[in-house]
């Protein structure tokens, strides 16, 4: 799993340095649970990682916060992740992929994804699809999927936990998540149209030597494992382990994540933060 989404107060200029407060404010949340509450980003707020595999440069990722928006009645900010290959890796594999989430204002639960993504191995061929999350019927999610301008089609996602994420949501969800070193989480994650099993846990503090500086750190370990659309772990996905350092400050910033992948060793790393000029939403 690798993408990521930040929020920081306005005024500030990117994570702060050693020895800056350790926790946003709010009661610590629970072994296995994410209190509810407006989600730990920033209007306008934007970074931007370098992606790599076994150490080579392939792509951008950036993340940007929008302005808040009425979905289906509700109030949502919107987070737009974007992918672009960079260098020579521009002439092995075409990625320029956006995943788009609208997080409700009150309880930084998702309402809608949409992803934008050119099919593997193509570079003509874009897949589209919408994952309507506010729609979720019992234990089932809307899903539509369509490959350039094809008719869409359904494709209903079965889900078991009591709330369901995307990519970017999650990010953001684990910005705010607080508690003792290990505490854990279960969570459902769609990443693009498909969803993942996730298992996460507060591993400790360290520092980190980053583009930004070396600065105090939460790290997150983790593995994941997709799902198929019943909900059962999908034929011959072997689990996958990745770690997440997250700073350990007021801002709250995703720093790294390293994964693992079919191809090896995969990382991302912030290269730069902007903080944005909004009102941050979670106080």
């Amino acid at each position: 799993m690798l993408a990521c989404a930040c929020g920081k107060p306005p005024g500030s200029a990117g994570p702060t340095t050693p020895g800056a407060a350790a926790a946003v404010g709010g009661p610590a949340a629970p072994d296995g649970k994410l209190h509810d509450g407006p989600p730990l980003v920033t209007p306008g707020e934007h970074m931007q990682y370098s992606l790599s595999l076994k150490g080579v440069d392939l792509a951008t990722y950036e993340i940007g916060v929008g302005e808040v928006t009425d979905v289906g009645g509700k109030q949502a900010i919107v987070v737009q992740g974007h992918a672009k290959t960079t260098g020579l890796a521009s002439f092995v594999a075409t990625i320029d992929d956006r995943f788009t989430s609208w997080v409700d204002v009150t309880t930084g639960h998702p309402l809608r994804f949409q992803t934008d993504e050119y099919s593997s191995g193509s570079s003509t061929d874009i897949e589209h699809a919408v994952i309507d999350l506010a729609g979720r019927s019992g234990d089932m999610v809307p899903v539509s999927f369509h490959v350039n301008d094809a008719p869409g089609k359904d494709e209903p996602q079965k889900v078991s936990t009591p709330v369901t994420w995307d990519y970017n949501a999650f990010l953001v969800a684990l910005r705010g998540w607080e508690g003792p070193t290990g505490s854990t989480l279960t969570m459902e994650v769609f990443r693009s149209r498909w969803i993942w099993h996730v298992e996460i846990k507060i591993a400790g503090k360290e520092q980190l030597v980053t583009k930004l500086g070396e600065l105090p750190a939460l790290r997150l370990e983790g593995r994941t494992y997709k799902l198929d659309r019943k909900g059962v772990r999908a034929n011959n996905n072997e689990e996958r382990q990745f770690t997440m350092w997250i700073s350990d400050d007021d801002g709250r910033v995703p720093l790294e994540i390293s994964a693992t992948t079919d191809y090896g060793d995969l990382k991302m790393a912030l290269t730069d933060y902007q903080p944005g000029s909004g009102q941050r939403l979670k106080q």
